[in-house]
C-alpha cells in the first residue's frame, strides 16, 4: 500500500471514531437531559480527602425549590478526589498523592459510580479538564510541576499520557481551563503566570504565550466571563482578583481587586473563584477570612461588595447552579457543604442550610 492510501486510511479511521464517539456522546448528553427535565433536579458531587476522613466521591441531587443537596450514594474507590469532571456518562477524577492518578468512573441513574480504568499522572494534581470534543484529559500536577495530556476512549476509559509538559523550576500548575476558543490555559501559582497552549489532534500541548502577573500573586484558578473575552484571575497570595482581557489564545492582565474589606488584618488565601450565569457578579471563596467575597462587573472591571460568612472553616471551593440562584461551598476544615440563596439583582447570599462532608474539597454541579 503507498503512503497516500494509509493517509486515506488513517483519515477514515479517524473520522469514523469521532463520529462514533460525538454520537455516542450526543444521545447520552441528551438522555441526561431529558431525566434532568422530568425530574427537575440537578446532579451534585463530592470530592473528598479520604487522608482527612473524607469517604471519597458523593453522588447525589439538589431540590430544584429549596437548593438542599441529597447524597445518594458514596464511593471509596479512588484515594483523595480532590478534583472531577464529568463528560456524557464519565466522572473522572483525580488522586492528589504523591504518585498522582487520573481516574475513569461510570455514573448511573443512582448508586455509587462504578471504576473503569486508571493511570498514573505524576506528584500531585490538583485539578483536571475534558477537553470540549470529550477526546483527552488535561491534568495539573501542583506537586510535580507538570501538566499531563491522557486520550479518552468511546468507551471512557483513559489512555497512556500522549504528552507530558514540564513548567520548570518552582512550578505548580493549579488548574486547566479550556478557553471559549479551544485554547488551554495553565494556571501556575509557582510561576506566578498563566500559559497558554494550543492542543493539537494527537494530544500534543504547543506553548502559545504566557501571561505575567507580579511577584507574590500566586494565581490559583480562574473562571471566563460569559462573553468569553474577559477572565478573572484569582491570587492565592495576595487576596486579589486580576481582570484579563483574552482573545486568539492570549491573556492580558488588568486591574486587580481585592477580595477582602479594607484592613482586615489576616491571613488569608483565596480558593476557588465562580462567575454568575448572567455574568453580572463575581465569587471568591477567601479561606482564612472565612467568607465568600462578592465583586461587582462593571464596564471598566470589578468593584468589592461585600464579604459574607462562608457557614464553616475553610472554603477551598465553591459552585453555583445552572441558574445562578444557589451557592455552594466546600468547607475543608470544618467538613461541611453550607447551601445559599442567592439575589440575582445584588448577587448577595442568604444561607440556606448545611450538609456534613468530612474533608471535602469540591463540590461539583453537573
Amino acid at each position: 500500500m503507498d503512503w497516500a492510501s494509509v493517509a486515506i486510511m488513517e483519515q477514515i479511521r479517524i473520522t469514523r471514531r469521532a463520529l462514533l464517539v460525538g454520537g455516542a456522546a450526543a444521545a447520552l448528553t441528551a438522555t441526561a437531559l431529558r431525566a434532568d427535565a422530568a425530574t427537575g433536579e440537578q446532579r451534585f458531587l463530592l470530592g473528598t480527602y479520604t487522608r482527612s476522613g473524607g469517604r471519597g466521591i458523593a453522588v447525589g441531587r439538589l431540590d430544584p425549590v429549596t437548593g438542599a443537596p441529597t447524597v445518594d450514594a458514596w464511593t471509596d474507590a479512588v484515594e483523595d478526589p480532590s478534583w472531577l469532571a464529568v463528560s456524557g456518562p464519565t466522572l473522572y477524577a483525580v488522586s492528589e498523592t504523591p504518585a498522582g492518578a487520573a481516574h475513569a468512573l461510570r455514573l448511573g441513574a443512582d448508586g455509587a459510580p462504578q471504576p473503569l480504568n486508571s493511570r498514573p499522572t505524576g506528584n500531585g494534581p490538583a485539578h483536571a479538564a475534558v477537553s470540549p470534543d470529550g477526546a483527552f484529559l488535561v491534568t495539573a500536577m501542583y506537586g510535580g510541576g507538570t501538566v499531563a495530556v491522557h486520550p479518552l476512549a468511546a468507551d471512557g476509559t483513559v489512555g497512556e499520557a500522549s504528552d507530558v509538559q514540564r513548567h520548570g523550576e518552582g512550578a505548580h500548575p493549579h488548574q486547566v481551563v479550556f478557553a471559549p476558543d479551544g485554547a488551554v490555559l495553565v494556571v501556575d501559582l509557582g510561576l506566578d503566570a498563566v500559559v497558554s497552549y494550543a492542543l493539537d489532534g494527537d494530544g500534543r500541548l504547543t506553548k502559545t504565550s504566557r501571561a505575567a502577573f507580579p511577584a507574590r500573586t500566586g494565581p490559583r484558578h480562574l473562571a471566563f466571563d460569559p462573553a468569553g473575552d474577559r477572565a478573572y484571575v484569582a491570587g492565592e497570595l495576595n487576596s486579589t482578583v486580576t481582570v484579563c482581557g483574552y482573545a486568539d489564545g492570549v491573556l492580558t492582565p488588568g486591574a486587580s481587586v481585592f477580595t477582602l474589606p479594607p484592613q482586615t488584618g489576616v491571613a488569608n488565601f483565596p480558593g476557588e473563584i465562580a462567575v454568575a450565569p448572567g455574568g453580572g457578579h463575581v465569587y471568591v471563596s477567601n479561606r482564612g477570612h472565612n467568607s465568600v467575597a462578592v465583586l461587582t462587573v462593571t464596564a471598566d472591571g470589578l468593584t468589592f461588595t461585600d464579604a459574607h460568612p462562608c457557614g464553616g472553616d475553610w472554603p477551598r471551593h465553591l459552585a453555583l447552579d445552572p441558574t445562578g440562584g444557589w451557592l455552594y461551598v466546600a468547607n475543608q476544615r470544618s467538613g461541611d457543604v453550607s447551601w445559599f440563596s442567592v439575589d440575582p439583582a445584588t448577587g448577595r447570599p442568604t444561607p440556606a442550610g448545611t450538609l456534613a462532608a468530612a474533608g471535602v474539597a469540591q463540590v461539583l454541579i453537573a
